[in-house]
């Protein structure tokens, strides 16, 4: 089997969401440009998130996996969704179950279970692997909540779990874009232990960790809020110096002996005053540059991506650390319309790309990273591909 890089790219398929073919595997050549279309699945609906699982892995890395034994793991946004595991090289389904929910839009792998977020039924579902590939996983999966609700009409009535993500300490966060909160999980016992409480209105949709600081992208308010992990020792510290006009949530405190605690916000544009203006501003994806440096997001409406300077987040903070807000960097078109999703790959001379999901001008947008990498103002290359949802830079492991 040949360990060449490649992209996965998955999308809507049904009449309402999209007209895309499912999920497809191209060759990635040496400059990092999409070469040929090497395999389609078209037996999977909806399929708007993936991931990578290598069965030897406890928690997979979700940017760089082995492409010679793994699997990737789709959701399937339904009514009622699904998960599916498929074989990296073909896409040839091997298993599929119930997610136990409605409209399962985002999977993680975390102690060879996949891990889902059912956005309309607020709940997060914990599917065993070994269950999902030999057809004994329940159809009810265990399945973890935390209901609430927030201030903004048509958004907020009840919980909307809208991401999984494994931390470095054994823990899972859900964010809640209903509740805003971010609901932080055991990964063994399954129990919450606390919550990142946000302020009213945020709607946090995916996040990023940077060491013990948590980084969030509003959905609802346009902005990226920056929440730090208190340890119980450091409970007596003083205040870290807050920014912004949002109010401060009440941390919670957790039984492990950490909390969140909300230090400020940072507009996910070069100003507050455009997303203001803008009759639709609504951040998306969220990822670290591979040495923590910087922040990318994608915002639908603007249709931009923006990347900003996070090295005022120590990484390794203590009593003295005093956390500096995130600061703008640059910002260009996302080189399409209603940008969903990105991935980033620094992968060596003449291969550091930024491939964009512009969801509904139906391509994807290949962008040339220069050596700080930040974006060029242009695409070097357009794929057309329906109703984009989901990218997924597969490299082999050297």
């Amino acid at each position: 089997m040949t360990a060449v890089p490649s992209l996965l790219v998955s999308g809507y398929t049904e009449a309402g969401s999209g007209t895309g073919p499912g999920i497809a595997r191209y060759e990635l050549l040496a400059d990092g440009v999409v070469g040929e279309r090497q395999a389609e699945a078209v037996a999977v609906t909806n399929p708007s998130f993936m991931a990578r699982s290598v069965m030897t892995h406890s928690v997979v890395d979700q940017s760089v996996v082995d492409h010679g034994k793994g699997m990737v793991i789709s959701v399937e946004e339904l009514p009622h969704g699904n998960v599916v595991a498929l074989d990296m090289q073909t896409l040839e389904v091997l298993g599929r179950a119930s997610s136990g929910g409605a409209d399962s839009c985002h999977v993680a792998i975390v102690d060879d279970a996949a891990w889902v977020a059912n956005y309309s039924s607020g709940t997060a579902a914990v599917v065993p692997l070994a269950g999902l590939l030999d057809g004994t996983a329940a159809k009810v999966p265990e399945l973890l909540s935390h209901p609430g609700s927030g201030p903004v009409s048509g958004r907020q009535g009840e919980s909307h779990a809208h991401q999984v993500t494994a931390t470095a300490w054994g823990t899972v966060l859900v964010s809640d874009l209903g509740a805003d909160r971010v609901d932080e999980y055991s990964a063994s016992s399954r129990v919450r232990i606390v919550s990142a409480e946000l302020p009213p209105g945020t709607g946090p949709r995916h996040v990023a960790l940077r060491g013990d600081y948590l980084l969030v992208a509003g959905e609802l308010d346009g902005h990226l809020h920056v929440l730090q992990r208190a340890l119980l020792a450091r409970s007596g510290d003083a205040s870290v110096p807050t920014a912004g006009d949002a109010p401060v949530p009440t941390a919670e405190q957790g039984e492990d002996g950490h909390s969140w605690r909300w230090l400020f916000r940072v507009p996910l544009a070069e100003s507050a005053a455009e997303i203001a203006a803008s009759a639709e501003f609504f951040p998306s994806h969220i990822e670290l540059s591979a040495d923590g440096k910087l922040l990318y997001a994608a915002v639908r409406g603007p249709n931009t991506i923006v990347v900003l300077d996070v090295t005022g987040l120590p990484a390794n903070p203590d009593i003295r650390s005093i956390a500096r807000p995130p600061e703008f960097l640059r910002q260009v078109s996302s080189g399409g319309r209603w940008p969903r999703h990105f991935a980033v790959v620094r992968a060596g001379q003449g291969n550091h790309k930024l491939y964009v999901a512009n969801q509904h001008s139906d391509q994807l947008a290949v962008f040339v990273l220069d050596e700080r990498g930040l974006p060029e103002a242009s695409p070097v290359q357009m794929v057309n591909f329906a109703s984009p949802a989901c990218v997924v830079p597969v490299m082999p492991i050297l």
